[in-house]
């Protein structure tokens, strides 16, 4: 684990390393990013910050390309206690020098215990996920990552509280739900999520999870949305990054037109869409081999070959997609 910066160890009192950074250092993984804590007033901190939070609770500063979040405490033991999950709920001590002290960790919520036993808990649930219910959300982000099984006071929780992530801004969604879907153990986490219910208050249709279990984990929004007309509704509720409705959508055309023997797919394609393509097809038992060959053929024929021939406009995609078609349809 890397040292904490001088000008920030030496400016604030009482510092600590939270949250995921001491949790990955446990698990033999350095941190990308620092969660800090101190009992330094923010109007005090000599170094250039900004604002994290919109609450003005947290400020960020970036040193070398990694970033430090910052946090203001009375009561460490207080602190860990009202975090979301034990194996978050550990804290590092940090020397004035910026050394952190990793055989000295604060543990009051027993998370090392959970953390080897691979359980998720929260030290008081029905406070700590009633208070921010996008903890729900990231709860199933620990479990598809970390191959995580719920206590059961936990769990129960959880489930009492997913109506309560309607109301959350939606800007909070998308992040813990991406890390959900794109986990190692996305098969684990999608048993929890209909637990939970998760196409009902998020629209995400969990009829697909199996689908999605079988792909890379590139192509698991896309194949979650395969053949179905939901992804209105969860760019409603969860506010997704417009590239990754456009990337749902486009790839539901494709199938559909693959399947309806239609071939404006043929120009509009990507390189990086083949292959999720093909996944998604073979999954749900369509031949592959027409996007297989589209992509290892190339055509001879340019756009600006075809101006050359007074083919102007639409009757140029037109001219190219019936190119197209026949190649394709030859043995």
């Amino acid at each position: 684990m890397k040292k904490i910066p001088q000008i920030i160890a030496q400016n604030l009192d009482d510092l600590f390393v939270v949250g995921g950074a001491v949790r990955d250092t446990i698990l033999g993984t350095e941190p990308k990013e620092y969660d800090l804590i101190t009992t330094t007033a923010f109007e005090k901190i000599k170094f250039k910050t900004f604002k994290e939070s919109k609450t003005g609770e947290t400020v960020g500063t970036f040193i070398k390309g990694v970033k430090y979040d910052i946090s203001r405490y009375e009561s460490l033991d207080y602190d860990l206690k009202r975090r979301d999950f034990t194996i978050n709920s550990m804290a590092f001590p940090v020397q004035k020098n910026g050394e952190i002290l990793i055989s000295h960790v604060v543990d009051p919520t027993n998370g090392i215990e959970d953390l080897k036993n691979k359980i998720l808990r929260s030290f008081n649930p029905y406070e700590n996920i009633k208070s921010d219910p996008v903890r729900i959300l990231r709860g199933l982000r620990f479990i598809s990552n970390y191959d995580l099984d719920v206590e059961e006071k936990t769990l129960t929780a959880m489930k009492t509280f997913m109506p309560l992530v309607q109301r959350i801004s939606k800007e909070r969604l998308f992040m813990p739900l991406d890390g959900f879907v794109k986990g190692k153990y996305f098969s684990k986490a999608s048993q929890i999520a209909k637990a939970l219910n998760l196409e009902a208050y998020l629209g995400i249709p969990s009829v697909n999870f199996e689908i999605a279990d079988k792909v890379d984990h590139q192509c698991r929004w896309q194949a979650i949305f395969a053949r179905t007309k939901s992804a209105d509704t969860f760019k409603e509720k969860a506010f997704p990054p417009s590239k990754i409705i456009k990337s749902i959508m486009r790839m539901n055309d494709f199938v559909d037109q693959i399947e309806n023997q239609r071939y404006d797919w043929t120009i509009k394609i990507k390189d990086e869409e083949a292959e999720c393509l093909c996944q998604i097809l073979s999954i749900l038992k369509i031949d592959s081999g027409i996007v297989r060959k589209r992509m290892s053929t190339k055509l001879e024929v340019t756009p600006e070959m075809l101006k050359k021939r007074n083919i102007e406009g639409k009757e140029i995609a037109k001219k190219m997609i019936e190119m197209w078609k026949d190649i394709l349809n030859q043995p």
